[in-house]
């Protein structure tokens, strides 16, 4: 039953193929004579008669330059007809004919060629597996005669020939030969549309001669390796020199060291702006009577609740660059009645974000407050700089070998990303504290240990020498990750609503929890509004082995063509 079913599979393919042939041609003769030297490169010569039955210009021919996930470059290519010849990288498109004059009746191409091969980078064998038709031509071809010298004595016994549609095993119908170093053969049957005939004949590893290209190859493939290890263990060696030694000492602080705003403690506390560093200004300024934050409940099912910053007196008295630079930016985006929706931010503030952000770097520079050294941030970039190395070493050697085999590519982009990502974690840690910087760290580092473990006596204490205190605090509770730990510590506590949100939680009883849900969300919509920006476009403008057989069409080499 399974072989009925088989046959009745094959009757299909056949007739599928020639329900799409070409039946204007057919090919009466195809001769392929191939002379391979002991550099595996192919002498090819295809002698092709073709019958016209209609008028057609000529023909064209299709040879593929890639087999295994490697190039096979065709050069020298020889015709004897007027061709345009176009190299689309992964094949060579040959037209061949007049394109003002057509042809009928019997027409003899000539078509002769290199075909590169080379390396195969296969280490236990070598091997000719090559496709003497391919199977993208889409008429008959009556009859394939072929003759293949090899550049040394071979063992006779393995050869084999297959034929059919692609992937077939069939090694019936090829008659061939052996005579000296030379193998000569024919088919014993027409071939249809998308047939072929491959050999398949493996040899002993060390049959042809790759010593340079080897050579080359572990030479270049050792540089990679080394570039790969090296960049990381300089990056470790520059780290162990410049690393920062000294200690950190958290001191005990009730209050914002050194009169720092919530952005220059969020920056000290890791070394780096966040965006919650620049948008917890809004709470700190609503706290010291610039503005008043309003609640707006969303009337849609699916709505999310906006927020309304109001101005209440301008920041004439703000002083330092980053915060005034800050303000006035927002200040911009008023209406009339002195107020903004935060949502209206939405793809427009982002800038001023980012410029804030510059200019507070500027400032603790200018005033000595950084928290790195220079130099040290300095050696940090140039190492972090070195993993281009890494980058360009590796498309060097992809694109010198013609990379393609998936399990070797992506070996190399593994080692690579290793490479880079090691030294770049290095890298980030190659940065010393500035004298300021330590001393400031261990304030900032202290002020939040305290926010954390605050007890109620002591918070009660503070409430009563400033009754403002929760609410002078709570923007750096946020750049520090501390807000919700911070409000659950007040709870208990005799806190009054503040005078500058207008929101569910402040009528005429203070819920805690409300407050800071109300809190929670406005700071969502302010990280998403001011720092969102516009979308950027997304619009960017054969293979096997020898080994066991071989199949009709696996080899290198074949392709196919067609009339014109």
């Amino acid at each position: 039953m399974l072989r009925y079913s088989f046959s009745l599979f094959l009757l299909l393919v056949t007739l599928a193929t020639n329900l799409f042939a070409d039946s204007g041609y057919v090919i009466d003769n195809y001769r392929v004579d191939i002379t391979i030297d002991e550099k595996n490169i192919y002498q090819v010569s295809e002698n092709i008669t073709v019958d016209f039955k209609e008028p057609r210009r000529g023909i064209y021919r299709v040879i593929p330059e890639v087999f295994n996930g490697r190039d096979i470059k065709v050069r020298n290519v020889q015709t004897n007809v007027q061709t345009s010849a176009k190299d689309e990288g992964d094949y060579i498109y040959l037209r061949m004919g007049n394109p003002n004059l057509y042809v009928t009746g019997i027409k003899n191409y000539l078509i002769k060629f290199n075909h590169d091969l080379g390396w195969d980078r296969e280490s236990s064998y070598d091997e000719v597996y090559y496709n003497l038709i391919g199977n993208d031509w889409d008429t008959t071809i009556e009859k394939l005669e072929f003759t293949i010298t090899l550049p040394k004595s071979f063992d006779k016994s393995k050869i084999n020939f297959t034929s059919g549609v692609r992937g077939s095993t069939n090694n019936e119908g090829v008659k061939w030969s052996v005579t000296g170093n030379t193998i000569s053969g024919y088919t014993v049957q027409p071939l249809g549309p998308k047939e072929s005939v491959t050999i398949a004949l493996p040899l002993p590893e060390g049959y042809f001669d790759f010593s340079a290209e080897k050579s080359i190859y572990y030479l270049l493939k050792t540089l990679l390796y080394i570039v790969y290890i090296a960049i990381p263990a300089i990056a470790f060696i520059v780290w162990k020199k410049f690393r920062d030694e000294k200690q950190v000492i958290p001191t005990v602080e009730f209050y914002p060291p050194d009169n720092l705003t919530p952005t220059e403690v969020g920056y000290y506390i890791d070394g780096v702006v966040h965006s919650k560093d620049l948008t917890s200004l809004i709470f700190y300024w609503a706290d010291k009577g610039y503005l008043k934050l309003n609640e707006i409940k969303s009337s849609g099912l699916f709505s999310k609740d906006d927020f309304e910053i109001e101005f209440l007196k301008s920041g004439n008295d703000i002083s330092k660059e980053f915060e005034n630079y800050m303000f006035r930016a927002l200040e911009s985006f008023k209406n009339l009645d002195g107020k903004v929706k935060i949502s209206s931010l939405k793809n427009r503030f982002y800038k001023h974000m980012e410029k804030a952000s510059e200019v507070l770097e500027i400032d603790l520079i200018m005033n000595k407050k950084t928290l790195y050294d220079s130099k040290s941030l300095r050696i940090g970039d140039s190492v972090r700089a070195s993993i281009l190395l890494v980058i360009v070493a590796t498309i060097i050697y992809v694109n010198y070998f013609n990379i393609r085999d998936i399990l070797e590519l992506g070996m190399t982009v593994i080692l690579a990303g290793i490479s880079i990502l090691v030294t770049v974690g290095i890298s980030a840690k190659i940065k010393k504290r500035t004298e300021y910087g330590r001393e400031i760290l261990g304030r900032v580092q202290g002020f939040k240990r305290f926010l954390e473990t605050a007890e109620k006596r002591k918070l009660e204490m503070l409430i009563d020498e400033n009754p403002g205190y929760f609410y002078n605090i709570l923007p750096y509770t946020i750049v520090l990750g501390v807000s919700d730990v911070w409000a659950d510590k007040f709870k208990d506590l005799q806190v009054p609503p503040p005078q500058w949100y207008g929101g569910n939680s402040v009528g005429n009883v203070f819920v805690m929890t409300a407050f800071m849900r109300g809190i929670n969300n406005s700071m969502g919509a302010l990280n998403e509004s001011m720092l969102s920006s516009p979308k950027a476009p997304t619009n960017f403008g054969g293979g096997g082995s020898s080994m066991g057989g071989g199949s009709s069409g696996g080899g290198a080499g074949g392709g196919g063509g067609g009339s014109w």
